[in-house]
């Protein structure tokens, strides 16, 4: 039986007193011929479930005290979170929150933390917030004398190659928790920049003198700014990357064309994507989807909008619990996020939870009774060379329209007539629709979003 109380970020010593890269290279350096880290990675289905029991029930009874939010939306469902007794009563009973949940809220109560906080506000050393491109940006608070509660753990680094001693390229966004801390404890060193087009240059400049292992996080934008500067300046890109053992990509996914140039640089990517607000998912070596680690968090796949749990392999609404976080934890949110999943064990030893992401539910728009999401369009407004960089909107006033309207980011000084018609073209062949096209400069869209992408979907 594993430990209940065994924390992901145990296995790296993690010092949040923010000792010197020495102290931490000296506590890491026994794991280092090791491919996991601890032994709840590489936990049979049992095991885990049996663990993120214990967890629930201990998280219910802190929320149940501490959780102004969690008090609100079980009392108006007339569930005691005490009275849940196992997992599976929890899947059958508790009520569900979403972000509508916490921003009404955070209105009625003028609490920026949207009623989750369960400590004094006074016990926080940081405020991160969500990327804000599906609405307001969601608060989260980050406590660094306990055991990290951050985005992701040092099992994701460990297991794509970052070893002590290490150099890691940071592009900072807004994502929750500081990722520094997790490079730190792994005994390597952070190479931090804003995650921005206008900094490529200064990471190349870095990547040659310091030659990283791990790039985090590539972004579409980043991406842009690279492919500039190759043509600009000529760079040898393959060379570039050549010192980086995984170049981690994130915000939303790579299109064929992003692919192909990724590929022609040589460069080795994973993805990774939110958890529901409660943690990150990535991809291990296989490449066979996104790992959840689910002593962090409960993954439940849910019918969109409903309560009935879809079967394994199936597509369904996400729905997260965090049960590692004591400071701002989300119990049974509603993502929004559509996914396929399987606990299905993967080729690389491990059986946690796996996650194929589709889209946002809030994103589709449904044109003469047509369903299209973002990535319907993504090929197509790649495929047109002065549009390559994949930068658009779809215009969405309400769900069901009837003519499809996009607004889409072009390079260099060309015909715009004639750009707009050939995007056009490339949407209408593959979709069946032909959409109003509306062109306006990279440069000028990249602004309208966060640094590590842009809203896929807008209402004006």
């Amino acid at each position: 039986m594993l430990d209940a109380a065994a924390d992901p970020s145990d296995a790296m010593a993690l010092n949040p007193s923010g000792n010197s890269v020495a102290y931490q290279r000296e506590n890491v350096a026994k794991w280092s011929d090791k491919p996991f880290l601890d032994a709840v990675e590489t936990a049979s289905r049992a095991e885990i479930e049996a663990l993120q029991e214990n967890k629930l029930l201990e998280q219910l009874a802190w929320v149940a005290e501490r959780s102004a939010i969690v008090r609100e939306v079980w009392s108006a469902a007339g569930v005691d979170p005490l009275s849940i007794t196992s997992l599976d009563d929890f899947k059958a009973r508790a009520p569900f929150m979403d972000k509508d949940t916490l921003r009404d809220f955070r209105d009625r109560h003028d609490d920026p933390f949207g009623g989750v906080l369960c400590v004094d506000r006074a016990e926080i050393h940081n405020i991160g917030s969500s990327s804000g491109t599906t609405g307001d940006p969601t608060l989260f608070a980050e406590r660094w004398n306990r055991p990290y509660e951050g985005p992701f753990t040092p099992r994701e680094y460990w297991h794509l190659g970052l070893r002590p001693g290490d150099y890691v390229l940071e592009l900072s966004t807004v994502l929750r928790g500081v990722a520094h801390r997790i490079t730190r404890a792994a005994g390597a060193i952070p190479l931090m920049l804003n995650h921005d087009p206008n900094e490529v240059e200064q990471a190349v400049e870095w990547i040659l003198k310091y030659r990283p292992t791990i790039f985090f996080m590539l972004s579409s934008p980043v991406i842009y700014g690279l492919e500039r500067l190759e043509r600009e300046k000529g760079i040898d890109m393959v060379d570039l990357f050549s010192s980086f053992k995984a170049c981690i990509y994130g915000g939303e996914p790579i299109g064929p064309r992003m692919q192909r140039t990724m590929d022609r640089w040589g460069v080795k990517v994973f993805e990774f994507s939110s958890l529901g607000d409660s943690g990150t998912i990535w991809e291990c070596q296989a490449k066979d989807g996104f790992h959840a680690w689910e002593d962090i968090a409960i993954v439940e796949v849910l019918e969109p909008g409903g309560d009935r749990h879809v079967a394994d392999g199936e597509g369904g609404e996400l729905v997260v619990t965090a049960i590692h976080n004591k400071t701002d934890p989300l119990i049974r949110y509603r993502s929004g996020d559509f996914v396929r999943y399987t606990k299905a064990p993967c080729a690389c030893g491990r059986e946690h939870v796996r996650l194929w992401l589709a889209g946002r539910l809030g994103d589709e728009v449904v044109v003469d009774g047509v369903s299209i999401l973002p990535r319907d369009i993504w090929t197509a407004v790649e495929e047109v060379p002065e549009t390559a960089a994949a930068l658009f909107q779809i215009i969405r006033p309400q769900r069901e329209l009837t003519e499809l309207k996009l607004r889409v980011g072009y390079d260099g000084e060309p015909d715009l007539e004639d750009v707009a018609r050939r995007v056009a073209d490339q949407v209408e062949a593959r979709i069946k629709i032909r959409p109003q096209v509306e062109l306006i400069p990279n440069s000028e869209l990249i602004k309208l979003g966060p640094p590590h992408k842009i809203p896929r979907v807008a209402k004006a």
